[in-house]
């Protein structure tokens, strides 16, 4: 674990990633983004005029499967830019981790683009949350405050005090990373954890009866 996580620059994790921006023009279909972040094994993919410092939008896997997969529209059909956020957010390369982590938080996004000189013009990469929290897992606790307080929470009788997002971190209780945490009762919990605590609920619940 690195010291002072929260004073690292977000510079430091750019400098040690593998892949470099992965961009495409505006007028391309779905299908050939969802094409190229398998190719490239990225979860976002930059959207130009065709210059790559004139840069147009960004689109994420959240983004295909949400606005054009979970909408029954045809990702052959529909052009990316449809269905790319716009305008992008972005940050200093010379802005620190926790500071990063916080504006992702702010405008509730899972992936920002890092520039150089806050050079929208400039762009040396992106990051999401699943990076930061990689490269320094301290973090995760603004990760989960900010998730804590996002989180709507629609309650049943059954479901008492458990929210429903779905996010990246540690788990609390097996310590072990995962892709699905989900919180319970104050708790982020991994699937396997998560399925324990519900029958540990449920049990519970029998024994009141």
């Amino acid at each position: 674990m690195i010291s002072n996580e929260e004073e690292v620059l977000i510079r430091e994790l750019v400098k040690n990633r593998k892949t470099g921006i992965v961009s495409m023009q505006t007028n391309q279909p779905i299908t050939k983004a969802a094409k190229l972040m398998v190719e490239n094994q990225v979860g976002s993919i930059i959207i130009t005029n065709g210059n790559i410092t004139k840069i147009e939008g960004i689109i994420t896997k959240g983004d295909v499967i949400n606005r054009v997969v979970g909408r029954a529209l045809d990702p052959g059909i529909i052009l990316v830019e449809d269905a790319m956020s716009t305008p992008v957010v972005y940050v200093s390369a010379d802005e620190t981790l926790e500071n990063t982590m916080l504006l992702m938080g702010r405008e509730n996004i899972e992936r920002i683009l890092i520039v150089e000189n806050n050079d929208l013009t400039k762009p040396l990469g992106i990051v999401s949350t699943n990076d930061i929290l990689r490269f320094a897992p301290g973090l995760l606790r603004i990760h989960r405050e900010r998730l804590l307080i996002e989180t709507v929470i629609d309650e049943t009788p059954e479901e008492k005090n458990r929210a429903h997002t779905k996010f990246e971190g540690f788990c609390d209780d097996c310590n072990n990373y995962s892709d699905f945490l989900s919180t319970a009762n104050g708790y982020t919990l991994c699937p396997n954890c998560m399925g324990t605590q519900l029958e540990e609920d449920q049990s519970s619940d029998e024994d009141v009866i």
